[in-house]
């Protein structure tokens, strides 16, 4: 509903005539008829003057009764469309923790199912002495039999296969053999 009509139509439902009404607000009748025709609009000081006149609120007069009710409607709104984007983000960060955690153990049991474990022997001879020598080797951590010890110092070396080299070498420079 535009102000013009509004203001005719209050004008008339308390029995004045354009002229009264332009008296009661110092301005000329041709005004109130430009406003009741929408030719103009009056000004915010004239628009309260005039509401007081025909005793309805300002936002009544033009045309705006549920304002305040439209506005928080408006902040409900608004509100429920935040609450939701705030669930949705919400959402995605516990799934992006849920497969950050899932990939790490993921990645955890991968590792542990993929490590290696080498494990060698050898058998030599010598001085009609034969001796088996066992030597494993797990996530780059040596374990050697006992027997091993006695021969060669292990800390000198960093794979299964280098330990059981040298536990040939020692035999062949003293005279032994290992199959």
């Amino acid at each position: 509903m535009n102000i013009g009509y509004k203001i005719s139509e209050l004008r008339k439902k308390n029995n004045m005539t354009q002229e009264e009404l332009a008296e009661k607000l110092n301005v000329t009748r041709q005004t109130i008829s430009k406003w009741e025709l929408n030719e103009t609009s009056p000004s915010l000081e004239d628009a309260t003057h005039l509401a007081e006149i025909l005793k309805v609120s300002l936002n009544e007069l033009v045309g705006k009764e549920n304002i305040l009710e439209e506005k928080m409607s408006n902040v409900e709104r608004l509100a429920g469309i935040i609450i939701k984007i705030l669930k949705v983000i919400g959402i995605l960060i516990i799934i992006y923790f849920i497969f950050l955690i899932g990939a790490i153990l993921a990645f955890t049991v991968f590792k542990e199912n993929t490590s290696e474990e080498v494990t060698g022997s050898i058998t030599c001879t010598l001085n009609d002495k034969t001796e088996t020598f066992l030597v494993t080797q797990k996530d780059n951590e040596l374990e050697v039999s006992e027997n091993v010890k006695d021969i060669i110092d292990i800390t000198a070396y960093h794979n299964s296969n280098d330990i059981l080299d040298a536990i040939t070498k020692y035999y062949e420079e003293n005279n032994g053999s290992c199959d």
